[in-house]
């Protein structure tokens, strides 16, 4: 296999999963942010996972608040 072709199969599996990730963006757009947290605490999916990070980082969470659904800290 020549390295432009492993280059444009590299590119086209990028651009399939941007595109998985964004319609999970707008798949979930609808939903309320206790709605996502509680399908983020759920899911082991990590494209639905991503998805649903970049979503509630646009609606102002930080990465820590989020990661603290994800891998909650035991006390």
């Amino acid at each position: 296999m020549s390295l432009l072709h492993r280059f444009v199969l590299s590119n086209q599996h990028q651009n399939t999963q941007r595109n998985h990730i964004a319609c999970i963006e707008n798949d979930y757009a609808g939903k309320s942010c206790e709605q996502l947290f509680q399908i983020l605490g759920n899911t082991q999916d990590q494209d639905l996972i991503f998805g649903l990070k970049k979503l509630l980082l646009s609606r102002g969470y930080t990465r820590k608040e989020i990661q603290q659904v994800i891998q909650p800290n035991p006390h």
